[in-house]
């Protein structure tokens, strides 16, 4: 048998059950009230309520990032994003190296979004807003001679991409100003014409025999 102190027993209480260990209570020699865990003679008992059991609160998920979220939305916002025009693998003749280009998006693009081209991966600056059509043109200029990757992007408002799609190669063919015979100015002079020679007659010419 042991002795508690008061300390001691308020933690008994609270870690008791109502089916586990029992509380005794006496007085001893020196008049002192004594705890114990033990019966003894002449104890009274100690009748514990019920344990307040508080439960935790469930977790909670982690909340999703701006990131994630903007992740989500750029995978699930446009069914459809796609160049219809030109085909893949075309070859374009334009002197101002311009390409135009259809777009078709399903659904039509927001008009919070807009249209961009990425030219072998680098998005050009200009871009157009949604219009509520299911298709738009967007016209880039100046785009050098050669083949090159095309792709479309969606953007918000803050210039974040939202969505890219399938890449387009296209074949560029511009006329070249230092192409020999194209153009009076990138010509070769032409060389002078021999003097004629001048009219001799003939021996015998205007001779009688």
């Amino acid at each position: 048998m042991f002795r508690l102190p008061l300390p001691a027993l308020c933690a008994l209480l609270l870690l008791a059950s109502p089916a586990g260990a029992q509380i005794y209570s006496w007085t001893d020699a020196q008049g002192n009230r004594v705890y114990s865990d033990q019966p003894r003679e002449g104890a009274s008992t100690i009748e514990l309520g019920p344990t307040n059991v508080v439960a935790p609160p469930p977790a909670s998920a982690p909340a999703s990032s701006s990131r994630g979220n903007d992740a989500q939305v750029r995978e699930n916002f446009y069914r459809q994003l796609s160049i219809t025009s030109p085909a893949h693998d075309s070859a374009i003749r334009s002197n101002e190296g311009d390409l135009t280009l259809t777009i078709a998006t399903d659904p039509p693009l927001s008009g919070s979004h807009l249209l961009k081209v990425a030219i072998d991966g680098a998005l050009n600056p200009t871009g157009v807003p949604g219009n509520g059509a299911a298709t738009q043109q967007l016209t880039v200029h100046n785009i050098d001679r050669g083949s090159h990757e095309i792709a479309v992007v969606v953007v918000n408002a803050r210039g974040e991409e939202l969505q890219r799609s399938a890449p387009i190669t296209v074949h560029l063919q511009r006329t070249s100003l230092n192409q020999p015979g194209r153009g009076g100015a990138n010509q070769a002079p032409k060389a002078p014409a021999a003097p004629r020679a001048p009219n001799v007659p003939r021996p015998g010419a205007g001779t009688g025999n």
